[in-house]
């Protein structure tokens, strides 16, 4: 029996959700259309920068994403403690940025006489704050953006998209992890590209290149001290995107990761991952990555399925057996889909997120 996503999506509680939406009409509306020979695949720029300014004027963290041809992925934190430190008047200029027709403007800043009027309005704004570290507002916003702009160019109305966004709860460590490195990898299970740095339009890509072009000097091209020696950092472009919008993988004294590894761990985590979803790589695991494994809770021998099949294998959360089983107390339910993965997959307690 389905349940509401209410139900364990709560606002004003802080959680991470790996959300999923896909194209409604025709398979390739953000990629190559066969049908039409037309090419859509600057859609999906519209998408991470959709992301971006979404994750500047709400109170919720993008950890990854992955834009495919038919579908894009994103993993979210909801950060209600941040919105609850802005001020009335920052919750108003925030919200009037994201809704300018709501002040009767077509576009550009809103002015003050505008915040102030709704900076007033205690109840309006108590209200605004919810809104703004919601998932269901956050997503609601991305893809209403691009369903009309894709609508407006093909000159069509209806559906882009073909349901509400799909949401799964992320309940500790193991398998944000997990689920990260699943939607750091969907182009590479799809056989698009080869390797994480050259899988476009996806968070791992970014935070290379970004920490690339941090690190680069014009003597020496210096490399990542766990990412294989083989992996063509060659090829990254010589000014590279900041990667600062997005939730930083390690905490440091200024802001809260959202892994307990450090970017360098991570990376290996990735690539080596990658190597074994490629057929003409080895398939076993690396002795240098068990470690890393067994220290977020993810059993090494069943490591390949969990990354490749993450999103078949859980429904409405993942996490540790322990996690899952509190979270099943929490809706009343004595179990759901996503046990027996979970007892396959991950060590049986871990740290909860935090």
């Amino acid at each position: 029996m389905a349940l509401p996503r209410s139900s364990y999506v709560k606002d004003g509680v802080e959680g991470v959700y790996h959300c999923f939406s896909r194209c409604v009409r025709r398979a390739f509306l953000c990629g190559f259309d066969p049908v039409t020979q037309r090419d859509f695949s600057h859609r999906k720029s519209w998408i991470v920068d959709r992301l971006q300014q979404l994750a500047a004027t709400f109170a919720i963290e993008v950890c990854a994403y992955a834009v495919m041809d038919t579908h894009h992925h994103s993993i979210l934190r909801t950060r209600p403690d941040i919105v609850a430190t802005w001020s009335d008047t920052e919750v108003a200029t925030r919200w009037l940025t994201l809704f300018p027709h709501h002040a009767g403007r077509k576009g550009g800043p809103p002015d003050d006489q505008q915040i102030s009027a709704l900076a007033l309005c205690s109840d309006r704004i108590a209200v605004l704050r919810i809104r703004l570290s919601s998932v269901s507002w956050f997503m609601g916003r991305l893809n209403e953006f691009i369903a009309r702009a894709a609508n407006k160019e093909d000159n069509v109305k209806g559906r882009f998209w073909e349901s509400r966004f799909k949401c799964l709860k992320l309940l500790d460590h193991a398998a944000i992890a997990a689920c990260m490195v699943y939607v750091d990898l969907n182009p590479i299970r799809a056989g698009l590209s080869a390797t994480p740095e050259d899988s476009n339009f996806t968070s791992i890509q970014l935070r290379i290149r970004a920490w690339y072009n941090e690190t680069m000097t014009p003597a020496s091209v210096p490399r990542e001290p766990n990412i294989p020696s083989d992996s063509p950092c060659g090829n990254l472009p010589q000014s590279a995107p900041s990667a600062c919008w997005l939730c930083p993988i390690q905490s440091d004294f200024q802001t809260r990761g959202i892994l307990h590894m450090t970017p360098s761990e991570y990376f290996t985590l990735v690539d080596e991952s990658g190597r074994m979803l490629r057929s003409d790589k080895r398939g076993a695991i690396d002795p240098t990555l068990a470690p890393i494994l067994l220290r977020i809770g993810a059993n090494p021998q069943a490591w390949l399925d969990t990354v490749s099949c993450f999103r078949s294998r859980f429904r409405l959360a993942a996490g540790l057996l322990s996690s899952l089983r509190s979270f099943a107390d929490q809706l009343g339910r004595r179990w759901f889909t996503g046990v027996t993965a979970a007892r396959a997959a991950f060590a049986s307690s871990l740290p909860q997120a935090g």
